[in-house]
């Protein structure tokens, strides 16, 4: 299997993507949907684009209230690339989010996406241990995980929906470098690492796609 490109954060994964796709796109909107605090407001403007922050809930003044079960409102400018960072698995009906986001992108235009990853290696073991996947329990509906972002069903939705598969990555790995103090702490380290080098794409708490919409 062909290695995939690994990221240490989201920042870093959609900062990257930005810089190797913004020249091929065809405007300099991007539209931040989840842009929470304006994490990524710095890296866009420093391609000299128009950064369009959408939100679910309002937490800066500038960003603009969207419920993707509903169409963006009118009077905002298709974007030629979106941001959609850590907000899919918040979606309870993702096709319909991502299908409203389509519709909200230029043709050709860029989607850079991240999302937890069910494979990774604390998934698996927690799945194998407990029943249940490290980042969906119960108790993540607090933060209203409430989708399981399955890759090729994640890809299945965005096909369904006009989009190209550019690109797929393996992002947040800074877990990786936290050493345990407990022995059951060693254990659960050295199995997740055993697991990640039988299955690549096990490694990473996220995962990146890049799609163009057809």
């Amino acid at each position: 299997m062909k290695k995939k490109p690994t990221y240490f954060g989201r920042k870093v994964f959609a900062s990257e993507m930005l810089g190797k796709y913004f020249s091929q796109v065809p405007n300099n909107v991007i539209s931040d949907i989840g842009a929470g605090y304006g994490n990524m407001k710095a890296p866009i403007e420093e391609l000299g684009a128009i950064w369009q922050p959408f939100d679910y809930y309002k937490k800066m003044d500038f960003s603009v209230i969207w419920d993707l079960n509903n169409p963006c409102s009118v009077g905002f400018e298709k974007p030629g690339v979106v941001l959609f960072l850590e907000v899919l698995e918040h979606l309870a009906n993702p096709l319909l989010g991502i299908q409203h986001i389509a519709e909200h992108m230029e043709k050709d235009g860029i989607l850079i996406l991240t999302t937890p990853n069910p494979q990774s290696s604390k998934n698996r073991l927690n799945l194998l241990l407990k029943g249940s996947l490290y980042a969906f329990q119960e108790k993540h509906l607090k933060e209203h995980h409430v989708f399981t972002p399955w890759e090729h069903i994640v890809k299945f939705y965005l096909e369904s929906s006009g989009f190209e598969i550019l690109e797929y990555a393996i992002v947040d790995t800074a877990y990786i470098n936290k050493k345990p103090s407990t022995v059951k702490g060693f254990i659960k380290y050295y199995i997740e690492r055993f697991i990640e080098y039988k299955y690549p794409k096990s490694k990473g708490m996220s995962y990146g796609i890049v799609a163009r919409k057809k």
